[in-house]
C-alpha cells in the first residue's frame, strides 16, 4: 500500500542533533555552532542568531558532530567518527578557516563525543577508553599528552570543569543503573562523590552554578528523578522539584538567578524556569520535546532543540521575560503539511504480574476493523519512547498499519524502580511486556491478531528477536535493526562502558551462564515461525555485526528465510541518511508483504 507520505521525502527530511551536545552558543552570544545533517550527513554549521540560514563549516563522508566554543569564541571543537565506528577524533577549527586540525590523530582508543574547554582555553577535558576502560583525561587544547584525572572502578563520562578553573565533575555508572558525579581537581586526585546525609546520591546530567560553589543535577534517589542542588562547602542538598513529574538536564543561568529544566509529562518534555528561591515558569511550543536547554550568555534567554510528532528537531529560542518562542532552523520541507502527521495517544496495558505498561499508540486516520499492526520497540533499554519525531512510525501509520509503541518494564520516565525493574530479568520480564502489547492490541479490538509484526531497533532489536523466538505463535512478521542476540558474544566483542552496564544488569557470563543462555534468542531460533528481517553496520561497535550473523546462520541452517541486509558504512544506527531511506524502505515492504498489505 502507498504510504500518504513520499518516503523519498520523508526519510530525506533533515534535522539538528537532538542528542547532548547538538549545538552550542559563542561566548559572546550572538553565534551558535550546530550540528545538523541537512546534506544527508552530519555536518557543523554556523548560524547568528539573527541570521536567517546557516553556513555550512565542515564537509565530507564522515559524521561532524558536538561543537564547542574555545572560551574566547576563536576555534570550534568537534568530534568526528570513521563509517560509525564511534572512535571519535577531537578536531579543531579556528575562526575564520576553512581547515581543521585533527588534534587526536593516529588513536586507537574510543572517545566520547563530550568535549569541555578549561576556562582559560588551555586545555580540553573528555573521556577515552584509553587505559582499558571509560576514564576522564585532559590535554592541551593544541593537542599533546593526556593526563588522567582520577582512577577509580567506575566507567566515566562528560568531565566538565569549574567556571573557576579548580575542579572537574565527572559523571560515572556506578552500581547497577544508578550513575555518580564526582569531584576531582584540576590536576587531577581523588573523586569526592556527590551526597547527601544519607550517603551517595544516583545523580546525573550536572551543571556548576556560575560561582563554582554549587552543582544543579538531577537524581532518582528519592524514587523520581527530581532536581537538587549540592553545596561544595557544605555539603548538602537543597531539593527544587516535588517527585510530581521526572526532571532531567538542568542548566544554571549566567547570572545565577534560575535554573532551568525538562519535566516530562507523560511523554511530553516542557520547559521550567525555576528563580531559585521564587516563582517556576512552565513554557512549551507545543506539545513534544524541549530539550538541551541553554542559557544565552546575558540569561535573558533559552535556546534548546524542540522535535514532536509533526516538527523534526530544530533549533528555538524563547524570550524568558515576555515568554515568545522563536524558530532558528526549519527542517521541514514547505510541501509538507505538519497537520497531515498523527499524534498519538497515551495507553496502559497490563502485563505479567499485573503491572501497568504505558504506550503510545498511533492510529491510521482511515483505519478499518482487522488492521494489520506493528510493535515498535524503543532501544536502551534505559529509554523512553515519548511524543518526539518519528518519521518511520509515521511512515507505518501511513500505510494502514496501527502501531503501539510500549515503554516496558526499564524504561525511564517513570520512577527508578520501574527503570530498575529488568535487572537480571532482560529478554523475560521486559519480553513479557512486548507480549502484553500484542494481546492488548487483540483484546481491544484495534488489530487483526492473525497480522502482527514486531520491530525494534539495538535492545528494542534484541526484544524482537526474543519475541520471535519464544513467542513465535504471536507474530507473523518481525524486523530487527542493530540486534544483538547471543548475550556471551555480546558481552565478550561490546565496548567496555557497556561491559560494565551488562555486569552490573544482567550479572556475570560465566557465574550466570544459564541466565544469559536462557535471555539470548540465538539459542531457540528453531521456534521461530514469522519471517525475519536483520539490519547490520559493519563497523558497530555496541551490537557488533557478528551478533546478526549469528542469527543469520543459525536460521539458514535451519531452513528458515531470512531477509539479512548489512551496511559496510555504518555503525550503530544510521549516520547517512540515504542508507535510512533504503532501510526505512525495505522494512515497510517486508512488513507489508508478510501482513497483507497491498
Amino acid at each position: 500500500m502507498e504510504s500518504r507520505f513520499d518516503p523519498n521525502v520523508l526519510f530525506r527530511i533533515p534535522m539538528v542533533s537532538p542528542d547532548g551536545e547538538g549545538f552550542h552558543i559563542s561566548p559572546d552570544g550572538r553565534e551558535v555552532a550546530l550540528a545538523w545533517n541537512k546534506t544527508g550527513q552530519w555536518q557543523i554549521y554556523l548560524m547568528g542568531l539573527d541570521d536567517e540560514h546557516p553556513r555550512q563549516l565542515t564537509t565530507g563522508t564522515e559524521s561532524s558532530i558536538s561543537p564547542r566554543f574555545s572560551p574566547d569564541g576563536k576555534r570550534i571543537a568537534y568530534a568526528q567518527d570513521y563509517q560509525g565506528d564511534e572512535k571519535f577524533d577531537i578536531l579543531m577549527r579556528p575562526a575564520g578557516s576553512d581547515k581543521s586540525e585533527n588534534i587526536t590523530p593516529d588513536t586507537e582508543d574510543a572517545i566520547y563525543p563530550f568535549i569541555r574547554w578549561s576556562p582559560d582555553g588551555s586545555r580540553i577535558a573528555f573521556a577515552s577508553n584509553r587505559g582499558g576502560k571509560y576514564s576522564a583525561y585532559s590535554m592541551p587544547s593544541k593537542g599533546g599528552e593526556l593526563s588522567l584525572l582520577c582512577d577509580h572502578r567506575y566507567a566515566d563520562g562528560d568531565p566538565c570543569w569549574s567556571p573557576d578553573g579548580r575542579w572537574l565533575m565527572l559523571t560515572s555508572m556506578t552500581e547497577g543503573q544508578d550513575v555518580g558525579v564526582f569531584i576531582v581537581p584540576a590536576s587531577g586526585g581523588k573523586p569526592t562523590q556527590l551526597g547527601d546525609e544519607k550517603g551517595s546520591l544516583d545523580a546525573s546530567m550536572p551543571d556548576w552554578s556560575p560561582d563554582s560553589k554549587r552543582i544543579v543535577f538531577a537524581s532518582s534517589s528519592r524514587g523520581m528523578s527530581d532536581i537538587g542542588v549540592y553545596d561544595l562547602a557544605a555539603r548538602n542538598v537543597e531539593w527544587l522539584t516535588d517527585s510530581k513529574y521526572e526532571c532531567y538536564d538542568p542548566c544554571w543561568s549566567p547570572d545565577g538567578l534560575n535554573v532551568a529544566y525538562r519535566e516530562n509529562r507523560n511523554g511530553d518534555s516542557v520547559i521550567v524556569v525555576h528563580r531559585l528561591h521564587g516563582e517556576k515558569r512552565v513554557f512549551q511550543v507545543e506539545p513534544g520535546l524541549h530539550t538541551q536547554l541553554t542559557f544565552t550568555p546575558d540569561s535573558k534567554c533559552l535556546m534548546f532543540t524542540f522535535s514532536g510528532p509533526r516538527r523534526p528537531a530544530d533549533l528555538w529560542i524563547l524570550d524568558i521575560k515576555d515568554g515568545k518562542f522563536r524558530q532558528l532552523t526549519d527542517s521541514l520541507p514547505p510541501s509538507i503539511d505538519p497537520n497531515a502527521f498523527i499524534v498519538p495517544s497515551a495507553v496502559q496495558y497490563q502485563s505479567a504480574g499485573g503491572r501497568a505498561i504505558p504506550a503510545l499508540l498511533y492510529r491510521p486516520s482511515t483505519q478499518t476493523k482487522n488492521a494489520p499492526a506493528v510493535i515498535y520497540i524503543h532501544g536502551g533499554p534505559s529509554a523512553q519512547h515519548d511524543n518526539d519525531w518519528y518519521p518511520s512510525v509515521q511512515d507505518l501509520v501511513g500505510r494502514g498499519f496501527v502501531v503501539l509503541a510500549p515503554n516496558y518494564r526499564g524504561s525511564t520516565g517513570y520512577g527508578k524502580e520501574f527503570r530498575d525493574a529488568n535487572r537480571f530479568v532482560m529478554g523475560t520480564d521486559d519480553l513479557a511486556d512486548i507480549v502484553g502489547a500484542a494481546v492488548f492490541l487483540k483484546d481491544e479490538g484495534l488489530a487483526d491478531p492473525r497480522r502482527v509484526a514486531v520491530t525494534g531497533i539495538s535492545y528494542g532489536g534484541y526484544l524482537t528477536m526474543c519475541a520471535l523466538t519464544r513467542h513465535p505463535n504471536l507474530w507473523a512478521a518481525g524486523s530487527a535493526l542493530f540486534p544483538f542476540l547471543n548475550w556471551f558474544t555480546e558481552f565478550e566483542n561490546e565496548r567496555e562502558d557497556l561491559q560494565y552496564w551488562d555486569r552490573e544488569n544482567m550479572g556475570d557470563p560465566i557465574k550466570n551462564a544459564d541466565r544469559f543462555r536462557e535471555a539470548s534468542p540465538l539459542f531457540f531460533m528453531d521456534g521461530v515461525r514469522g519471517a525475519v528481517q536483520i539490519f547490520a553496520g559493519a563497523n558497530d561497535p555496541r551490537c557488533p555485526m557478528s551478533e546478526s550473523v549469528q542469527a543469520r546462520n543459525a536460521l539458514r541452517k535451519l531452513g528458515k528465510p531470512v531477509d539479512f541486509v548489512a551496511y559496510n558504512d555504518e555503525g550503530h544506527g544510521f549516520r547517512n541518511t540515504e542508507n535510512r531511506l533504503d532501510a526505512m524502505k525495505r522494512r515497510a515492504s517486508f512488513l507489508e508483504k508478510h501482513l497483507g498489505i497491498s
